[in-house]
């Protein structure tokens, strides 16, 4: 009796895992900077100290106890 035929030997693939990930931290690293990015555009253009109206105690007073 003769052993059974080993299978064809299949060509081995090389491993892109490496790459894939630098890849993919790259485009999570670019992502998260753009976000930071925008926030911080947003801040400074609509929340920042600049944009914000004096609010003195005479002015919560007339607002608060309206005289007649």
């Amino acid at each position: 009796m003769s052993s059974p035929a080993a299978p064809p030997r299949r060509a081995r693939k090389r491993d892109t895992t490496a790459r894939h990930g630098g890849r993919l931290k790259r485009r999570v690293a670019v992502t998260i900077a753009a976000k930071l990015v925008l926030l911080t555009f947003l801040y400074l253009m609509f929340f920042s100290p600049s944009h914000r109206p004096r609010i003195d105690d005479a002015a919560v007073d007339r607002h608060l106890i309206p005289t007649r």
